[in-house]
């Protein structure tokens, strides 16, 4: 992978492997809307328009950080979109990985959902459904 990539999965696509974790990176932009309209559909487009915007800008100052770090895929992108007035502040987070190629052969080991602290055990053997 030449150009930086993102991924909202926790993990790098089939065939590849996450090679080294570099750390969280975060990206956040404000966007402001300041057309004035009469109109609530113009209002709305224009609104969503800004927010789009403004995602992509956020994603660009996290990609950028994360190249920094040497990374080539942000992986686990989340958003926050925060709207104060005509303001949006959009916050992203992912961790900046480098990933390869997998080896000829390799397979990715399953990861196992470890059970929350103080998490009650789970019930087995009851029907899920009355019969």
């Amino acid at each position: 992978m030449s150009a930086m990539a993102f991924s909202t999965l926790p993990k790098p696509a089939d065939g590849y492997i996450v090679e080294r974790d570099l750390g969280v990176v975060f990206g956040t932009a404000v966007g402001v809307n300041w057309n004035f309209t009469f109109s609530v559909q113009k209002a709305m487009q224009d609104a969503a328009r800004a927010i789009e915007e403004t995602r992509t800008t956020s994603m660009n100052v996290m990609g950028q950080k994360a190249a920094a770090r040497g990374a080539n895929i942000v992986l686990g992108v989340c958003f926050d979109t925060e709207k104060q007035g005509g303001a949006a502040i959009v916050t992203c987070w992912g961790t900046a990985c480098v990933v390869k190629a997998a080896p000829a052969g390799a397979h990715a080991a399953p990861v196992a959902a470890a059970p929350m602290p103080g998490a009650p055990a789970p019930v087995t053997g009851m029907p899920m459904m009355p019969q």
